[in-house]
């Protein structure tokens, strides 16, 4: 991650190694063997799925992708996955900048009704691509030229009912967003560039904003037979996966039960020390693990 975000830090968070950009940490356990739920690139997802998709680092795309590209030539330390840009299209490119029509997310519908028509690159186009860690942590960088730096633009997450997800992280967790109502809506079609051969189902999606970082949901990708025969899986807890759970920081943990106790929000572990404070341990509607921490 040194090399991947300069900018970072390696550093140490309450007992645990960690490396640090942006006000954002990735905090490490050992393990003694390999966590399950790491991307595999064969089968295009996470094995088993958890609500966690990608990290979302916010920065030039091309530029992100020529720098690591010189720094590792061969591939064999920053291998990109393949963005394909077509349901026709079985290479893809490193990265939407090299699609026909940039980062247009288009379904086969506006697809097939651009057939024939010159490539086009809006002029606000970005490119975004992906990566994987050595541990099996999904890396989606976006951005083009004018985008600022910024480590965590984005987190993505698989859920169910993305506007239910989003109603909940506001309601409970002080997320700013936009409430829906209803929040169970139809799935729309798939649509490209995206790292899924089959084409990735965006719509609905779900996006809100905590502190310095922001979180977007897309439904589940395994349904209706798009992920084989024993494909269509519920998204398992992340408890335990690569990625065991996501932290969010409050001034006052006090206030945060008393509001999770009186909504009916279960509350799994502590309040138990965090450094010099304490948190607690709770999880959303599909699993996804969330450590909610007291800082001064």
């Amino acid at each position: 991650w040194q090399t991947v975000w300069p900018a970072g830090e390696v550093t140490e968070v309450a007992g645990f190694p960690a490396f640090a950009a942006d006000g954002v940490y990735h905090l490490y356990t050992q393990v003694e063997t390999p966590a399950p739920g790491a991307f595999d690139p064969a089968l295009t997802r996470a094995e088993p799925q958890s609500a966690f998709w990608t990290t979302g680092p916010s920065t030039d795309g091309l530029a992100f992708y020529e720098r690591l590209t010189a720094l590792d030539p061969t591939a064999e330390r920053f291998a990109f996955l393949p963005v394909y840009t077509g349901p026709d299209d079985d290479e893809g490119v490193p990265h939407s900048g090299l699609a026909p029509f940039g980062d247009r997310l288009l379904t086969v519908a506006e697809l097939e009704a651009l057939e024939g028509t010159p490539p086009e690159r809006g002029p606000d186009s970005q490119d975004f691509g992906y990566l994987v860690d050595p541990d099996g942590v999904l890396l989606e960088f976006n951005g083009n030229a004018e985008t600022a730096d910024l480590f965590y633009g984005h987190l993505h997450f698989w859920h169910e009912a993305p506007w239910c997800a989003v109603n909940w992280y506001i309601e409970h967790l002080g997320a700013e967003g936009m409430l829906r109502d209803p929040c169970e809506v139809e799935i729309g079609p798939v649509s490209y560039p995206t790292f899924v051969p089959a084409g990735q189902l965006r719509q609905p999606i779900g996006v809100v904003r905590l502190a310095n970082a922001g979180l977007a949901w897309y439904t589940r990708q395994c349904r209706d037979g798009r992920c084989g025969p024993d494909g269509d899986q519920p998204l398992v807890p992340s408890r335990g996966q690569v990625v065991d759970h996501v932290g969010f920081t409050y001034p006052d943990l006090d206030l945060v039960i008393a509001h999770l106790e009186a909504a009916g929000v279960p509350i799994l572990d502590g309040p138990y020390p965090f450094g010099a404070g304490r948190a607690v341990l709770i999880e959303d509607l599909d699993g996804l693990a969330l450590e909610l921490i007291e800082v001064g």
